[in-house]
């Protein structure tokens, strides 16, 4: 069993692979409806537990209607809906829903609750995002990418701004893919120490700066 928890849980090939099977999907549905399930309908009978302690539009309605595109059944859950954390642990909750349903993706605040849901699962999850990481939004961007014709080794991209869990998931990103990621932030504001070890050992190159111009 594989969770989603963060860009380096993924290897380059499996990387590649995912955004070759999204592209081709992608293309297979041009023009039809958006929430019919494609032909072979892979998650049919399969049902995904969406947790949300951190509202959203974008990652609410893209999950719910992937699953239905794949055939699955997408189940929504919001703070109020559940105790998570509160009458009840996370490892609860974890097992609970793993009785239930066949994978859980949740959106929340700290990555240690991701983590502990995870080690207490018995099904993939999947991180929507949190205060440490935004892996899918990563993934959906590197396929845009490839839709306008980049290729990724090589290729720069430079991040202006602060430094949060979207920056954490595309230096893992780039490292992973050998992509040149340039980093204009402010002074004080540093990449987690984590991401950069793992980044270290990759074959892309990450360089901070504080001068938006040189990136």
């Amino acid at each position: 069993m594989t969770h989603f928890l963060d860009i380096r849980d993924l290897s380059r090939d499996t990387l590649l692979a995912l955004l070759d099977e999204a592209a081709r999907r992608k293309r297979a549905r041009a023009g039809r409806p958006r929430a019919a399930a494609d032909a072979d309908a892979p998650l049919a009978g399969h049902a995904l537990a969406m947790v949300f302690e951190k509202p959203s539009t974008r990652t609410r309605v893209s999950f719910d209607i992937a699953m239905r595109q794949l055939g699955g059944a997408p189940l929504v859950f919001n703070a109020n809906d559940m105790q998570l954390g509160r009458g009840e642990t996370v490892a609860d909750t974890a097992r609970v829903l793993s009785r239930m349903v066949d994978a859980i993706m949740i959106r929340t605040f700290a990555h240690a609750t991701i983590e502990e849901l995870a080690k207490h699962a018995a099904v993939p999850v999947i991180n929507g995002l949190t205060d440490h990481s935004h892996p899918c939004q990563i993934m959906a961007d590197l396929l845009t990418l490839r839709e306008h014709g980049k290729a990724f080794q090589g290729l720069k991209v430079a991040w202006l701004g602060d430094v949060n869990n979207v920056t954490h998931s595309w230096i893992e990103a780039a490292a992973l893919l050998g992509m040149h990621f340039v980093i204009a932030a402010p002074p004080g504001l540093k990449p987690h120490p984590d991401v950069m070890a793992f980044a270290s050992a990759q074959p892309g190159a990450i360089e901070i700066t504080h001068d938006a111009e040189k990136a």
